[in-house]
């Protein structure tokens, strides 16, 4: 993100924007959904780590139907964020 020319942020579109505040909002930066968000080598054991814990919750049996949708949201973005950074 430049934050000079935001324009084409996603982590920005229809965001409220604290005044004063510089850079990426860290909740809506999203590398799968945000070209300009970056994953460096040294993320992605945090990334891979994410994808088990998500997998193995999503495994719970007795996990609702609408948490599970939610979880199953979760870790595709996690897989569009590895592929990304695997240059897929």
């Amino acid at each position: 993100m430049d934050e000079n020319n935001p324009v084409g942020a996603k982590c920005l579109e229809d965001a409220i924007v604290p005044p004063g505040h510089r850079g990426p909002l860290i909740d809506r930066c999203q590398p799968a959904r945000c070209s300009n968000s970056i994953i460096a080598p040294e993320h992605l054991p945090i990334w891979k780590a994410e994808h088990d814990s998500l997998s193995r919750l999503r495994d719970q049996p007795r996990l609702p139907p609408n948490r599970r949708a939610a979880i199953d949201e979760q870790i595709r973005d996690v897989e569009l964020a590895l592929r990304k950074a695997d240059g897929v």
